[in-house]
C-alpha cells in the first residue's frame, strides 16, 4: 500500500480508529475517535488508554491486550464494552484489536496494537439519515432478512478491521519513510517531535530539551560543499542517537538545528556533557578531519512550566546564551534568560557592546606578605565603565554569564592583565597576578590551551599566573575541569580556591586537588572586630592548609585589628581596602606606596 494512501485511509476512515504503544498510551487517533469520544487529539496523544473506557470495563480490556499474542490470532480479537467520553457519559463499544507486526528496526519484542472501535448499534454502512428507512426495510423481510443484514454487516466490519494493521504497517513505514521524519537524516522531524513533547508533558516523569546547532555552519557549508555538509549532518544524527537512550527522543528541526527529548531522565546534565563530549571528537567529512563547534541549551520540566512551547523557548534563550558566550558549550536555563525588563535587555545589549568595543577595562588590587613587608601580587578585576561610572564586578558579571559573555570578558580580562602587569612581574620572578575565573568558562575544552596561547602572546611565565576559582567549580563540577587544572599547573600556573570555608570543601579533601593556594573568604575576617575574638577555626584552616602544603591569604582586610589576628596566626599573605583599593595600572605605583604604608603601621602597632 502507497504511504500517502495509507495515511488517508486511516485519518479519514469513517471507524474510529487508535493505535496503542506498547506501554499501553495512545500513539495515533483519527479524526473518527475524537468525535466519539469527544477529545481533542492533543489531549488523548500519549494518554492511557484506560481514559476511553467506564470504570468497569478498564480490566476486561487490559485482559483481551494480555491475551494478544502467539497463542491467539494477532487480528481481529474482539471486545464489548462500555467507552467514556470526555464529557463523562459511557457509551456502548465494539472494539477490534489487532497486534501489529515487531517493528525489525528496534529488534525490541514490544509490539503495538491496533483499535478499530465503533458505537454498539452504530451501522457506519448506512448513510446518515437513511437509518430510520433502512431498519423499517429490515424489519418489513422478517427474521431472516434482518439476519442477512446482521452477518453481511458482521463480515464488512471484520473485512474492514482486518486492514486496519496493514494500514497501520503502512503509516508506521510511512513515517519511517519521511512524512514525519526528517529525509536525510532519518530523524524524527518537528512535527513528531512536537507530538511527543506534547505526550511527555502529560506524564508527570521528569522531562528535558536540549536545543543545539552547530557554530557556523554555513562557512561550514560553504567550505565543505553541499554533499559533505550533509554528511556532517548525517553524522552528528548518529552520533546524538549514541548519546541517549532507546526511548528518548532525537529530532531534526531544520537545517543544522537538532533537538533532544529526554523523559524520566535524572541526570540531564550528564547526558548534555555526553553529547558534548561525543561531538566534539573530530568528524570525517567529504575526505576532511573537522571538529565542528556545538551550542546546546538545556531547559527541564518544572511545576510551572505551561507547555512545550514554553520548554522549547527556554531551550533556545540557553542556547542562544550558550553561542554568545564565545560558541562551542552548553548552558542549562536560567529564568533570567528571559526576561524581559526593558533595564536588564539594555544590560545585556550594552554589555555586549562593551565588549565588541574593548571597554572592558582592568583594575588591580594589591596583595602583601607580611612577612616580607612587600606586595607580592596584585589581583585582577574586571570594570565597565558606562554612562560615566565604573561598575563593579559584582553587578554586570552576573549579566555576563546570564548572556554567554562570560568567556569573551574571561578572556579579555587575562589577556589585559597580563600585558599591562608584565612589567612589573618581570622586576621578581616571585611575582604574580591573579585572575578570576568563572565554572563557565570551562566549558570550553580548550580552556587551558587559550590560556597558554595568552601567556605566550604576552610574554608572562605560567608560574607568575594564578588563576582563582570557587569552591563549587571545584567540587560541583566534571572530570574534565580538573584535567584542564592539571594541565595548567604542570605547565606552571597557580591555582587558588577562593572564597574557602563558605560551602564545599572539606579540608581533608584539598589534598586531591590541583591547587596551591586558599583564599580564606571575607565573610570570615568579617568576623573580627577588636582583635580579641575566639576564633579557633582560623588557626585550624591555617594549619592545616599548610600541612598540605598550601599558602593561604585572607581577603577583605579593612581595620589593622584584623591583619594583625591573621598575621598572628600565620596567615602569609593579606588583602583588602585596609591596604589598597583596586585601581588601574597606571596608578600601580601608588597603590603599592599606599600598601607598604599600611602595613608597617599595622607592623608598628604590634
Amino acid at each position: 500500500m502507497e504511504p500517502g494512501l495509507a495515511q488517508l485511509l486511516l485519518e479519514h476512515s469513517p471507524d474510529p480508529l487508535l493505535l496503542l504503544a506498547p506501554d499501553g498510551s495512545i500513539s495515533f487517533l483519527n479524526a473518527a475517535a475524537e468525535g466519539l469520544f469527544g477529545y481533542s487529539r492533543a489531549q488523548l496523544l500519549g494518554a492511557d488508554s484506560s481514559l476511553l473506557l467506564a470504570e468497569a470495563s478498564r480490566e476486561p480490556f487490559h485482559g483481551v491486550l494480555s491475551g494478544l499474542g502467539a497463542s491467539t490470532p494477532r487480528s481481529g480479537q474482539p471486545f464489548a464494552g462500555s467507552g467514556r467520553r470526555a464529557d463523562g457519559t459511557e457509551v456502548p463499544v465494539e472494539i477490534t484489536c489487532s497486534l501489529l507486526p515487531p517493528d525489525a528496526g528496534t529488534g525490541s519484542p514490544a509490539r503495538s496494537v491496533a483499535l478499530s472501535v465503533r458505537s454498539a448499534g452504530h451501522r457506519p454502512d448506512v448513510p446518515s439519515g437513511s437509518g430510520t428507512a433502512g431498519t423499517s426495510t429490515a424489519a418489513s423481510q422478517g427474521g431472516a432478512g434482518a439476519a442477512e443484514d446482521a452477518a453481511a454487516h458482521r463480515r464488512r466490519t471484520l473485512a474492514a478491521s482486518a486492514a486496519v494493521p496493514a494500514a497501520f504497517a503502512a503509516h508506521d513505514d510511512q513515517l519511517r519513510a519521511g512524512v514525519l521524519r526528517d529525509p536525510l537524516t532519518s530523524l524524527p522531524n518537528g512535527t513528531l517531535f512536537n507530538e511527543r513533547l506534547a505526550a511527555a508533558l502529560r506524564r508527570p516523569d521528569p522531562v528535558d530539551v536540549l536545543l543545539l546547532n552547530l557554530d557556523d555552519f554555513k562557512n561550514l557549508n560553504d567550505m565543505l560543499g553541499r554533499s559533505s555538509a550533509d554528511e556532517l549532518l548525517v553524522e552528528v544524527a548518529s552520533r546524538l542517537r549514541n548519546c541517549v537512550r532507546p526511548h528518548d527522543t532525537v529530532a531534526r528541526l531544520g537545517g543544522d538545528e537538532f533537538v533532544v527529548l529526554l523523559t524520566e531522565c535524572l541526570n540531564a546534565d550528564a547526558v548534555a556533557k555526553r553529547i558534548s563530549e561525543s561531538l566534539y571528537e573530530p568528524v570525517r567529512a567529504g575526505g576532511s578531519l573537522i571538529r565542528p563547534g556545538v551550542s546546546m541549551g538545556l531547559a527541564s520540566r518544572t511545576a510551572g512550566t505551561l507547555d512545550g512551547a514554553e520548554l522549547l523557548r527556554q531551550a533556545d534563550a540557553a542556547m542562544t546564551a550558550a553561542k554568545s558566550g564565545g560558541k562551542n558549550a552548553w548552558l542549562r536555563f536560567r529564568p533570567e534568560m528571559l526576561n524581559t525588563v526593558v533595564s536588564k535587555v539594555d544590560g545585556q545589549a550594552g554589555l555586549r557592546q562593551a565588549v565588541e568595543l574593548g571597554q572592558i577595562s582592568v583594575h588591580y588590587q594589591p596583595v602583601v606578605n607580611p612577612g616580607l613587608g612587600a606586595v607580592v601580587q596584585f589581583e585582577a578585576f574586571a570594570r565597565w565603565e558606562r554612562h560615566g561610572r565604573l561598575i563593579p564586578p559584582n553587578q554586570f558579571l552576573p549579566v555576563a554569564e546570564q548572556s554567554g559573555l562570560i568567556r569573551e570578558i574571561g578572556d579579555e580580562v587575562m589577556r589585559r592583565a597580563c600585558a599591562e602587569i608584565r612589567p612589573w612581574l618581570a622586576g621578581d620572578a616571585a611575582y604574580s597576578v591573579a585572575v578570576n575565573v568563572s565554572g563557565l568558562q570551562f566549558q570550553n575544552r580548550d580552556f587551558a590551551t587559550d590560556v597558554l596561547s595568552i601567556l605566550a602572546s604576552t610574554g608572562v611565565d605560567p608560574r607568575q599566573l594564578m588563576l582563582e576559582l570557587t569552591e563549587s567549580v571545584f567540587f560541583e563540577s566534571d572530570s574534565d575541569v580538573l584535567r584542564q587544572l592539571r594541565q595548567l599547573r604542570a605547565a606552571g600556573v597557580r591555582i587558588a580556591m577562593d572564597d574557602f570555608g563558605t560551602g564545599y570543601a572539606a579540608l581533608g579533601r584539598l589534598k586531591e586537588l590541583p591547587l596551591d593556594k586558599v583564599k580564606i573568604d571575607r565573610s570570615f575576617v568579617a568576623m573580627i572586630k577588636t582583635g580579641q575574638e575566639h576564633l579557633p577555626f582560623f588557626g585550624t584552616m591555617i594549619n592545616a592548609a599548610h600541612d598540605l602544603g598550601l599558602k593561604v591569604t585572607a581577603e577583605g582586610i579593612e581595620t589593622p585589628a584584623q591583619a594583625r589576628y591573621l598575621m598572628e596566626r600565620g596567615c602569609d599573605s593579606l588583602q583588602g581596602y585596609l591596604f589598597a583599593r583596586p585601581a588601574p595600572a597606571s596608578e600601580l605605583a601608588g597603590t603599592m606606596e599606599s600598601a607598604l604604608t599600611a602595613i608597617d603601621k599595622v607592623d608598628a602597632a604590634r
